[in-house]
């Protein structure tokens, strides 16, 4: 795909205006450490900055510069080597550019922010993401099943990628999360299987039941198989819905998708990773198929090994609404600063087409502080 030359500030101007609000956020987190307070007890948290400019072709939308800072608490205890009990809080400021870009289905920073921490999938619950118990049964020497229930995150259980699935950690755009033509539920009421079998294959399932955007609540399922090496894991996810969503015909319809989400150590400096997918279009979809492949460069080849440099590309096909086709690039270096604290710098390129309009595309530079505790 040829891309034309942007009328824009370069990436280092962008960057002028980013990188001293994260590295003020880093100055105040040198701090932070772990805290087991038992071998079995432990709280640990995450503090997240993030600040986007955005420049877009769209004239409807200005070009800006918006933040967000994210807190998640976690406190996990394991009484037993077959028990686990499991609780996520997050807090956040501001809604960053996902409130104003044009790319519904892309935000450009795929974390849970302030908006989304409000009344969670219409449950009127705020901040509380996930609370969970778990059991696991040892079948045999190296078989186990792990059974979870309570509010949980089916991301957590499908989907999962090496190099493409942390919103705060890789990756910043949701093309690059999760598979967008039907990103698993999160944050509800649910229950899920974990089947282990030696150290090659995994079996997953999840169930929950949650809203959609229009508030109607539906019935999720999702299996995954899993096959896994010393250096790759190959994964084929199926997700279906109830009959609970709108369609074209004006009769309420089910969504239905099956993918594929691999991941591949290439050496001890490269990865790969690459989705596929493709949605059934009963029901109105945005895309009905997704192509997406990237790599991940570790820090060795320049001497720290605790950076890392991550570069992807998704394309989308349009499904039976406006959207004709939607492609995004994205590229972000991570440096370690220290054991708790690492800065990320990204940029992303969006272009979607939609019918009868031209094109929206632009440029979104950003950068990213963790601290961890």
């Amino acid at each position: 795909m040829f891309i034309p030359h942007p009328a824009i500030p370069p990436f280092s101007r962008a960057c002028a205006r980013i990188v001293p609000t994260a590295l003020f956020t880093a100055a105040l987190s040198f701090s932070a450490s772990a805290h087991d307070i038992t071998d079995n007890f432990s709280v640990g948290a995450t503090i997240t900055g993030v600040l986007q400019h955005g420049e877009f072709s769209d004239a409807s939308i200005k070009d800006q510069s918006q933040g967000t800072v994210v807190t998640d608490i976690n406190v996990n205890f394991q009484p037993t080597d077959q028990d686990e009990f499991d609780l996520v809080v997050s807090f956040a400021s501001g809604n960053g550019l996902n409130t104003v870009s044009l790319y519904s289905a892309h935000p450009p920073y795929a974390d849970d922010l302030e908006d989304d921490l409000e009344n969670i999938n219409g449950r009127k619950r705020d901040y509380l993401l996930t609370a969970w118990y778990k059991h696991t049964f040892a079948l045999s020497e190296d078989t186990s099943l792990g059974l979870t229930g309570g509010i949980i995150d089916a991301t957590g259980y499908v989907d999962d990628n090496e190099y493409a699935n942390d919103g705060v950690g890789q990756f910043m755009n949701q093309a690059f999360v999760n598979n967008t033509l039907m990103v698993p539920p999160a944050f509800d009421t649910g229950i899920a299987g974990e089947l282990d079998i030696s150290d090659r294959w995994s079996l997953r399932g999840v169930w929950m039941s949650t809203k959609n955007d229009v508030k109607r609540t539906y019935n999720y399922l999702a299996g995954q198989l899993g096959f896994h090496t010393e250096s790759g894991n190959y994964r084929l996810v199926a997700q279906g819905t109830s009959s609970d969503f709108a369609s074209p015909t004006g009769k309420k319809e089910g969504l239905f998708s099956i993918g594929l989400s691999l991941d591949q150590q290439i050496n001890d400096t490269v990865g790969a990773f690459a989705r596929f997918g493709w949605q059934d279009n009963d029901a109105t979809v945005s895309h009905d198929a997704l192509y997406s492949a990237g790599l991940n460069l570790n820090g060795k080849l320049w001497g720290r090994a605790g950076d890392e440099i991550g570069l992807g590309y998704a394309h989308l096909s349009g499904g039976n609404d406006v959207i004709e086709e939607t492609d995004v690039m994205e590229s972000y270096i991570k440096f370690q600063l220290s054991e708790y604290v690492d800065l990320s710098l990204d940029v992303q390129y969006p272009n979607e087409q939609k019918t009868g309009t031209a094109d929206s595309k632009g440029f979104i530079y950003g950068a990213r502080i963790n601290a961890y505790f």
